[in-house]
């Protein structure tokens, strides 16, 4: 993983800028198409797009430019789409369920 600009600093401070509409799904259009069906769009947060798929409840997180990033830490850090996809659309993990 690489480490992204997903944040604005504002006087040496981290700064959160949360934003609730409006729906943005040009991200994830460019990336996944017709299966944008399979997601909800819940808010963007210093650019980056947040969307939870309806089936696993996982979000994938991505820039205008369609870039995937995964929080470590509380940090934001570029990811690779194929993988964080595969990640959020897979069942609901095995070891989970008795």
């Amino acid at each position: 993983m690489r480490r992204g600009r997903a944040s604005h600093i504002d006087n040496g401070k981290q700064a959160s800028a949360m934003e609730l509409e409006p729906a943005n799904w040009k991200p994830l259009e460019l990336r996944i198409g017709t299966r944008c069906a399979e997601f909800m769009w819940m808010f963007r947060e210093n650019g980056l797009e947040h969307y939870k798929h309806i089936d696993t409840r996982r979000y994938l997180i991505l820039d205008a430019k369609g870039r995937s990033y995964v929080r470590r830490d509380g940090e934001m850090l570029r990811a690779n789409f194929r993988k964080e996809f595969r990640r959020v659309v897979e069942a609901i993990d095995v070891r989970s369920v008795s």
